[in-house]
């Protein structure tokens, strides 16, 4: 069985919250939408197993390398484009890959074939129904409402734009339980308190979601100075030293 991602925990958060389903595969998981598969995350340490892998049929892969040509197939799954972790800048492509994955009508991801016509009856008439509840609400993260009044009216951490109930219940563990505790620490002294409890926390993905939560907009969308703020100010967040067991 799977062990829970470690490393690349983070990536979850930024899939459509409570949408998506997961299921253990060889060694690692798979993510889906409906039917279809959108992602595949293995932390064996090998270096072909240790990263994220895209579903893309080929007739499409030409198109999704041109965007992000870090994309390779992988050796012993060519039918699944392969980003290792140890690849310069993997957070900021993962966090530019995955808005596109999770699109309706994408190109990206793929749909497996039956097992059984007997088995894919009974089971396609239920993932339809879990699709078609995807594809026709329109997702928190791409609300358009101003700022100002998102701010206003959150009051759960979870309200905020990029910060679902997984998040909510990290900050929960430093001591932050509402929107507007977070609102008037900011996002550099909530980063502090985070990694502090949690060094899995100290990637720039995590600062950039804080940031557009507090913009209400996608954490992809803050600004590329904003960006360039966020890595470097990880990057001076000491690394809290584990706990000696006794």
């Amino acid at each position: 069985m799977a062990k829970e991602p470690q490393e690349l925990k983070w990536i979850e958060d930024l899939l459509p919250e409570d949408d998506y389903r997961r299921k253990s595969m060889f060694g690692g998981f798979a993510y889906y939408l409906g039917e279809k598969m959108i992602l595949v995350l293995f932390e064996k340490g090998d270096k072909n197993w240790n990263g994220c892998m895209f579903p893309v049929e080929k007739e499409f892969q030409d198109q999704a390398r041109a965007r992000f040509p870090e994309l390779k197939p992988h050796l012993i799954l060519p039918k699944w484009l392969y980003l290792p972790i140890a690849t310069e800048g993997f957070d900021d492509i993962v966090s530019e890959v995955i808005p596109r994955v999770i699109r309706r009508n994408s190109f990206w991801g793929s749909i497996p074939k039956p097992k059984s016509k007997k088995k894919d009856v009974k089971k396609s008439v239920k993932e339809d129904k879990t699709y078609e509840k995807i594809d026709t609400r329109r997702p928190r993260l791409f609300s358009d409402e101003p700022a100002e009044e998102k701010l206003k009216t959150a009051k759960k951490i979870s309200d905020l734009k990029n910060l679902g109930s997984v998040t909510e219940k990290q900050f929960a563990k430093v001591g932050i339980t509402t929107a507007a505790q977070f609102i008037k620490l900011g996002w550099k002294k909530t980063m502090v308190k985070l990694v502090a409890a949690n060094p899995k926390h100290r990637h720039s993905i995590y600062a950039y979601a804080l940031i557009g939560a507090l913009q209400n907009v996608e954490f992809n969308r803050i600004s590329d100075s904003e960006k360039q703020e966020a890595r470097e100010f990880v990057r001076s967040l000491p690394v809290p030293k584990k706990k000696k067991k006794k």
